[in-house]
């Protein structure tokens, strides 16, 4: 196996998305780039040059529509796998691609579905129009959120000695009764709450961290635009700006060298 560098990483996670867009042009899916991806694109016409991963988000009636594409032979290139939330094979309320031509070693996390370099792909659901609702709902989202990421955490990581010890004594072995794919269910159910489309707004809440003010109107996030990223064009919604701001503020000011996060994994070529 050849390790791969950062550089190197990116390179198949772009791969991965290049494939990922011609089919979705092909079917007529929407999608955008989401978060640090839509960032990147915005901030420096591709990857924050410390990120290893890429966001995408699809409104959910895309996203569904995109699993059951998936169930036709071939609709996907042969080293290419779907694995999602809703076929059974990921742990977490989303959808991911992966390149089975690689395998990864995540330092902090175990996860058994997750063996080979991927992009993720979010739906995006309906949001109350009030946003003390917004609010109130962000922070149920985010704490189921980070219970699930917490039930994958390795014995001992932590950012201090006493959360290491109360997550090892304590948090594992009642998350290792639950198991992962239950908490994600409650993710799924609280994410599905309101239909896509019923209200006017929608915004990314199975996975929690982006927040209250990431919201978009529907005919806001469904404005799609061309946007360049690593020399090449994919689809992103017309209200990047709006978007950006309400996940990271002053999104074109760099975040100090120790707010940098990236995945901490090594990446093999098979």
């Amino acid at each position: 196996m050849k390790k791969l560098n950062l550089k190197e990483i990116q390179q198949v996670e772009l791969s991965i998305l290049l494939d990922f867009d011609k089919l979705a042009r092909a079917n007529g899916l929407k999608y955008s780039l989401f978060a640090g991806t839509m960032l990147g694109a915005v901030r420096h016409k591709g990857f924050i040059p410390w990120d290893d991963d890429i966001d995408i988000t699809m409104p959910r009636p895309d996203y569904e529509r995109l699993i059951e594409l998936n169930k036709q032979p071939g609709f996907l290139p042969e080293y290419l796998k779907m694995s999602c939330f809703e076929d059974g094979t990921l742990d977490v309320p989303f959808m991911k691609i992966f390149d089975t031509r690689t395998k990864i070693i995540e330092e902090n996390y175990n996860e058994g579905t997750v063996a080979s370099l991927w992009i993720d792909i979010f739906p995006m659901d309906g949001l109350a129009e009030s946003l003390p609702e917004k609010i109130k709902y962000y922070k149920k989202c985010l704490f189921v959120t980070k219970i699930n990421l917490a039930a994958a955490a390795k014995v001992g990581y932590g950012t201090t000695k006493a959360k290491k010890i109360i997550k090892a004594v304590l948090v594992k072995p009642v998350l290792a009764v639950i198991g992962r794919k239950k908490i994600a269910a409650i993710l799924k159910k609280m994410a599905s709450k309101i239909p896509y489309g019923t209200t006017s707004e929608c915004g990314l809440t199975v996975w929690g961290f982006d927040g209250p003010y990431q919201a978009l109107t529907v005919s806001e996030y469904e404005d799609l635009i061309e946007m360049e990223f690593e020399g090449h064009t994919f689809y992103c919604t017309s209200a990047w700006d709006k978007n950006l701001k309400g996940i990271f503020g002053d999104y074109m000011q760099l975040p100090p060298e120790d707010e940098r996060p990236s995945h901490d994994m090594e990446a093999y070529l098979l």
